[in-house]
């Protein structure tokens, strides 16, 4: 018949399989799985963003408060030893509006930077791996800390608010709205957290590195 006899196994010979060539990925498939990553990025990117706005506007509050608390007692013990007259009110607007301010309102700003006191003797010495799951744990717990207070917060102030709380002292001042502080505050904390939870769920080295690196 003509045919080339070479081509077709001798005695004893091994024939090796010819390997199927891999399966080769669409090219719409592989655009929208890059358009699906790109479009989660920008989504945990804009949510970064304003979260940072709002804890940056809350930690410029918080030191306002602050300079506002400083200048009032230094205006009250001027007042009372120069003039004896003291300034209205200053015990209870320092105690519930000033001293609560200053220290609840920067808590998210913190928190985005990672600037809260830690203790980390033996978090360092722990395998990669462990020190993830450790860090994830930490922010959740700090996520489920908080809501549980600004949940609590949030109705305390709506009752004071309802019954127009005020404290009687050297002076009556009213003080309900200085209650909602509180819940303010702690939800930007809640949220905060939770999303440095999803950078060390997605980013293996998050949980090692400064996070302020990572917003700044």
């Amino acid at each position: 018949m003509g045919s080339d006899i070479s081509n077709y196994p001798q005695s004893g010979q091994r024939v090796e399989p010819k390997a199927s060539p891999p399966p080769k990925i669409a090219a719409n498939e592989r655009t929208d799985t890059v358009n699906e990553a790109d479009s989660a990025s920008s989504l945990e990117a804009a949510i970064e963003r304003i979260l940072d706005w709002l804890a940056g506007i809350l930690l410029v509050f918080g030191t306002i408060a602050l300079v506002l608390m400083s200048v009032h007692v230094v205006g009250d013990v001027g007042g009372r030893l120069l003039f004896n007259k003291p300034l209205y009110g200053t015990t209870e607007i320092v105690s519930f509006y000033y001293m609560v301010a200053a220290v609840c309102l920067p808590l998210a700003y913190m928190e985005l930077r990672d600037e809260h006191i830690t203790v980390e003797v033996i978090y360092q010495k722990l395998p990669a791996w462990l020190r993830r799951i450790v860090f994830i744990f930490s922010t959740l717990a700090t996520a489920a800390f908080f809501a549980l207070f600004a949940y609590q917060s949030w109705f305390d102030s709506l009752r004071a608010m309802s019954s127009g709380e005020m404290v009687m002292g050297a002076a009556l001042i009213e003080i309900w709205p200085s209650r909602f502080f509180l819940p303010i505050s702690f939800a930007v904390v809640v949220v905060a957290a939770l999303l440095r939870t999803v950078k060390a769920i997605i980013s293996p080295v998050y949980s090692d590195s400064h996070p302020a690196s990572l917003i700044d």
